[in-house]
């Protein structure tokens, strides 16, 4: 055990004077969480620039086209722009407002006429619903009514038939001119719409008789930066076992320190148990950094607990056992380092650190059920953020059996004794 802790110390001391490896295990993280968090921390909905041309009385707003405008902007949603009604090339013009970085472009003109069209065809609406109303009662009840009664109803359907098709049949137009390429078309053409069905069900005097009911499944108040927090630390805690154990056995073995190291009575699974002791002071420091730059800046809610050390532990098992299986079977520095990246950074995207694999199409689901990282990420959100029982023992289960076989097999290819 003493020559452990002995490796233990030279491989963490080594691992500290090396700037960039500081830089990739620790800056390079907590600079990622910055990112992240400047992009995703705030607690407000994201909003979306739109630019309106109110054209309804000779592009002079009224009182409903301006009430409509209101009800999108009390959506807090959009960033609206006026565009003037005398400007006939809206695309360039909206060019000209966003600017070169301004984004897409999202136009909604409310075309001539709106004010009255609406009066007009909520008011047609209104007169066939009660027209249709009226036939109903008269198909059930004729044969309990006298002919006076009857007289008068039938009088009464042919005027309200003969007023209803005086009015004219026209609709409030609303134009929405949206960028095929921008990925939030389709929820912003779906608030618009949303709003203009408020307006009509409003007009015509409809009342919701489906109600609908919205209740937290966890008490605490989290947001987008907390779920990305144990993605982050999984992911690169990932990266730090597989990259960082690869490169430096592959360094050590070049620079003759592994086959000196081999004549003296240090032994091999000592080796290793010094090698994954201090990735796993590593790895305990970087979630210690991370978590408190999060709650510092973003005030995190996720908080590690008795499971998230153990999985911290146990993914840096397993990870350390992959670098030292790669490192077992490739003796090139160069190589073993390019070998490292092209299995971390696409396990990196592919397991769900960084967004839910609900996300991903159906084979790359598959691709993630077979890749480590994923189950290390989901017991470390569930631990932190869902505080779910059942994912932190099942992943919790894979995560060990894996770090177990690991282990094992880069203990079995690590050559100690030269030949």
């Amino acid at each position: 055990m003493k020559r452990t802790i002995i490796i233990f110390k030279a491989v963490t001391k080594n691992w500290l004077r090396s700037r960039s490896g500081l830089f990739f295990s620790i800056m390079f993280p907590v600079l990622l969480l910055l990112v992240f968090g400047a992009v995703f921390g705030s607690q407000g909905a994201s909003t979306y620039s739109l630019l309106i041309q109110n054209l309804d009385i000779d592009g002079t707003p009224t009182e409903l086209s301006e009430v409509f405008v209101e009800a999108l902007n009390s959506t807090e949603t959009f960033t609206i722009t006026t565009i003037p009604a005398d400007i006939t090339d809206l695309r360039s013009y909206a060019r000209d407002v966003l600017g070169p970085l301004g984004g897409n472009i999202r136009i909604l003109v409310i075309s001539e006429g709106f004010q009255d069209n609406l009066i007009n065809g909520t008011l047609k609406v209104r007169v066939g619903i009660t027209l249709n109303t009226t036939l109903t009662m008269y198909q059930y009840y004729a044969l309990s009514m006298n002919e006076t009664q009857k007289e008068a109803i039938e009088q009464g359907i042919e005027q309200m038939e003969q007023y209803n098709a005086s009015l004219p049949d026209k609709k409030a137009s609303l134009a929405v001119i949206l960028d095929d390429s921008d990925q939030s078309s389709g929820i912003v053409k779906s608030i618009i719409m949303s709003i203009a069905n408020a307006f009509n069900y409003e007009l015509i005097g409809a009342k919701n008789v489906v109600t609908f009911q919205e209740e937290p499944f966890t008490e605490r108040q989290l947001r987008t930066i907390d779920f990305y927090l144990p993605g982050v630390i999984s992911a690169f805690i990932m990266t730090n076992g597989i990259i960082g154990v690869t490169t430096n056995t592959t360094e050590f073995k070049r620079r003759g320190i592994i086959k000196r190291l081999s004549i003296t009575p240090l032994g091999k699974i000592e080796w290793i148990l010094g090698n994954v002791f201090s990735q796993t002071l590593l790895n305990l420091m970087l979630t210690a950094i991370i978590i408190v730059v999060g709650w510092l800046i973003f005030d995190v809610q996720a908080i590690p607990d008795v499971f998230s050390i153990l999985l911290i532990f146990l993914g840096s098992l397993l990870f350390s056992g992959i670098g030292m299986l790669l490192s077992g079977l490739i003796k090139d520095v160069e190589a073993a380092s390019a070998v490292g990246n092209a299995i971390a950074f696409p396990m990196m995207f592919l397991s769900g650190a960084y967004w839910p694999v609900e996300f991903m199409p159906d084979y790359m689901r598959t691709i993630a059920k077979i890749l480590p990282l994923t189950y290390f990420s989901e017991g470390l959100r569930s631990a932190m953020i869902y505080k779910y029982p059942e994912g932190i023992i099942t992943n919790t289960i894979i995560v060990a059996a894996l770090a177990v076989i690991f282990i094992v097999l880069g203990s079995l290819v690590t050559r100690w004794k030269e030949k």
